[in-house]
């Protein structure tokens, strides 16, 4: 049977993703922040001092001032490089570089500004950013972009990523099984269900509502800028379902253009025969596509687009069938009859009057001689034998004779095309406002060779 599945027409999601300002929003999955202190070389605050924070990529700027105690925190800041900047009349300027925001981080970096002319720049190490999470109790990890990039994903399905994290088991290897279902339910973590984890995009649900068993979109390695794998002790915003949460997000433009194109290839020819097997099995495995993004209008618009397919082509599992012999194809049914023939009539058995094997012309009791019905077969009869002929030819292997059971083995082609398509555009409106817009859609049409025999 043939199926054409249009996975989730993706979605598109226009949010206000940014309220620059110091009031305390509801957290977003797929952002982080940057707090700390500013202080005098006494250890004494210093109130109403200018923090700017910079995007290294956009050059989008934030700035707030620090409160009475010499505080900051700047929220809701997308995933990138920044850099900060701390200015106030008195001091001297200090400046942090190549700090790095990943989804719902929690950064902290405090500054410490000696007396001098603001023209003077005090540049601070490394050593000043704290990033471990100490405002909250949960358990997580973060997977950049160049591991999603170098990690050998089997089948090129980001699910796999689940496996990285201590605690995780996974429950069907059949890689290939899951890149035609989009299951994502092949891993569990911490002894949780399979269907408890919470798979999201941008923040955004990413599993079909009905089973929570698999994936809208199977998005591509290369269109991902970063992986949150949330274990335990997950936040109210990550609430939904009692087990961990997987948040990916996709890849935005910055001010200079960057791309790529990408082919992944597995193919039978390159693999040795199985010891136990007589033949190699037919898997030839295309995974192709490009991306690229940039600036639409410096320091203001941004696009990322990029489109990947998949042509998978391969033998379904060796499966066994019971099907007529190439005798009974022709109409002659005598083998059913193990106990032989008298005068054309299959004999009873020890205590029967009449054989349960014995063939009868429809509708009544008059028996077909020697269980042979050649004479009364149809043309549509003879059209279905010839189907089967055809399926048995097929086959691994056929045991034609005998009454049949098992007697087929069938491994026929089982192929997939998968397409998908992934835009995303980015927009600074002000210090205060920023906004985004992603789109993603998957196709996916595959045969299943079964649907009809079984």
């Amino acid at each position: 049977m043939h199926y054409r599945i249009s996975r989730g027409w993706g979605i598109f999601v226009l949010s206000i993703a940014l309220f620059l300002s110091s009031l305390p929003l509801q957290g977003q999955t797929s952002f982080g922040q940057i707090s700390g202190s500013v202080l005098d070389p006494t250890g004494a605050a210093i109130p109403e001092a200018a923090v700017t924070i910079t995007s290294m990529n956009t050059q989008a700027k934030r700035t707030i001032n620090t409160d009475s105690d010499g505080n900051y925190i700047v929220t809701n800041l997308p995933i990138g490089t920044y850099s900060i900047s701390v200015a106030k009349p008195g001091f001297r300027t200090g400046q942090q570089a190549d700090v790095t925001i990943t989804a719902d981080a929690k950064v902290t970096s405090n500054f410490t500004l000696p007396l001098g002319q603001a023209t003077e720049v005090v540049e601070v190490q490394g050593g000043a950013i704290e990033s471990v999470n100490t405002t909250s109790g949960e358990l997580a990890r973060v997977i950049d972009s160049k591991q999603v990039e170098n990690l050998a994903l089997n089948g090129r399905n980001y699910t796999q990523l689940l496996t990285l994290v201590p605690g995780a088991v996974v429950t069907n290897p059949d890689i290939f099984s899951v890149t035609t279902s989009l299951a994502s339910i092949n891993q569990t973590i911490n002894g949780n269900r399979g269907d408890s984890n919470n798979l999201t995009v941008d923040g955004a649900y990413n599993q079909v509502a009905g089973s929570n068993g698999s994936l809208m979109n199977n998005v591509g390695p290369d269109f991902i800028s970063e992986v949150k794998i949330d274990t335990s002790n997950a936040s109210a915003e990550y609430g939904r379902t009692s087990g961990p949460t997987f948040n990916i997000v996709t890849k935005s433009g910055s001010n200079s253009f960057h791309g790529g194109a990408f082919e992944f290839l597995r193919n039978n020819y390159l693999d040795a025969t199985n010891y136990i097997a007589k033949k190699k099995t037919q898997l030839i495995y295309n995974d192709f596509g490009f991306y690229v993004g940039g600036p639409i209008i410096h320091d203001k618009l941004f696009f990322f687009v990029g489109e990947e397919w998949k042509r998978l082509r391969q033998q379904a599992v060796a499966t066994t069938f019971t099907v007529p012999t190439t005798a009974m194809l022709n109409g002659d049914f005598s083998a059913l009859c193990t106990t032989g023939f008298v005068n054309g009539i299959c004999r009873p058995g020890s205590g029967q009057t009449t054989s349960p094997n014995q063939l009868y012309l429809p509708g009544t009791s008059t028996p077909i001689l020697n269980n042979n019905i050649s004479s009364l077969m149809t043309t549509d009869g003879k059209a279905i034998g010839n189907v089967y002929r055809k399926i048995s030819a097929a086959g691994l292997s056929f045991r034609d004779g005998g009454i049949p059971s098992n007697n087929l083995t069938l491994a026929p082609s089982n192929p997939l095309d998968f397409h998908q398509d992934l835009i995303r555009l980015d927009y600074v409106v002000n210090q205060k406002h920023s906004i985004f817009g992603r789109w993603i859609h998957d196709q996916n049409t595959l045969i299943d060779p079964y649907h009809v025999l079984q």
